[in-house]
C-alpha cells in the first residue's frame, strides 16, 4: 500500500510534474472562462445577462462534449503513431486555443467574439481524456489512484478555486469610471497568458516523451 511519502515523491517524476503543471495552468483558465464569460459579453457587447449566460451554458454542454470525444479519439490515433502522441494533442490545442481567445477578447464585433469563444472553448475540451491517461501512465501503478487525488487536488487548489477572483481583483484593478467594462477587458487576457504557460509545460512532456522508451517500467525516485 502507498504511504505519504510514496504520494509526495510522485512529484520528483518529471513527466507526472510536467502534466499537472500545464494542467494546472489549463484549469485556471477553463475555470475562469466558464465564470467570466457571459460577463464580458453582457459588459463588452451589450448583450442582456440572461442571454449571454444561456449563450455560454449551450456553449459548455455543446463543445465539452464534441471536444472532449474528439481528443480522446484523435489522441488515441495520434498516439498509435509517436509515442508523445497525448503531449502533441495536449500541448497542439492549447497552442490553437491561444490566439482563438485573444481575438475573443479583443475583437469589436460580438459576433467574431461569441465565435471565437466557442472555438476556445473547444479547443480547451479536447485535452480532457489524455490528460487522464498521461497522468496514470506517468506513475507506477499502485500509485494511480492516489496520482490522480495529487492532480485533483492540485488543479483545483492552484487553478479553478481563485482564478474567478484573480481576474476579478484585476478587473477592479484596471477599472475606469467612465467605461465600466474596460477593467474586465484587460484583466481577461491573462487567461490566453495562462494557456502559454500550459502549452509550455506539455511541450516539455512532448520532448521528453519522444526520447523516452514507452515500455519501459515506471518506477518512484530513491
Amino acid at each position: 500500500l502507498p504511504v505519504w511519502q510514496d504520494v509526495f515523491r510522485l512529484f520528483r517524476l518529471r513527466d507526472f510534474t510536467l502534466v499537472v503543471l500545464g494542467y494546472t495552468a489549463y484549469t485556471f483558465a477553463l475555470g475562469a472562462f466558464a465564470y467570466w464569460g457571459p460577463k464580458f459579453l453582457a459588459l463588452s457587447h451589450g448583450m442582456s445577462e440572461s442571454g449571454a449566460a444561456w449563450f455560454f451554458s449551450i456553449v459548455l454542454a455543446v463543445t465539452g462534449l464534441v471536444g472532449t470525444l474528439a481528443g480522446g479519439l484523435a489522441a488515441t490515433a495520434w498516439q498509435r503513431r509517436n509515442p508523445a502522441g497525448y503531449g502533441l494533442l495536449l500541448t497542439l490545442s492549447m497552442v490553437l486555443a491561444v490566439p482563438v481567445a485573444a481575438t475573443a477578447f479583443l475583437t469589436g464585433s460580438v459576433l467574431v467574439s461569441k465565435c471565437c469563444l466557442a472555438g476556445a472553448m473547444f479547443l480547451l475540451f479536447l485535452p480532457t481524456g489524455p490528460i487522464n491517461t498521461l497522468i496514470v501512465e506517468s506513475v507506477p501503478v499502485v500509485l494511480r489512484a492516489s496520482a490522480m487525488a495529487a492532480s485533483i487536488f492540485m488543479i483545483h487548489l492552484f487553478g479553478d478555486l481563485w482564478s474567478p477572483v484573480a481576474v476579478g481583483a484585476l478587473a477592479d484593478w484596471f477599472g475606469r469610471a467612465d467605461r465600466p467594462a474596460a477593467g474586465l477587458e484587460r484583466a481577461v487576457l491573462i487567461l490566453p497568458l495562462m494557456l502559454v504557460l500550459g502549452a509550455v509545460f506539455w511541450g516539455m512532456l512532448c520532448v521528453r516523451k519522444s526520447h523516452e522508451d514507452p515500455h519501459a517500467p515506471v518506477g518512484l525516485p530513491a
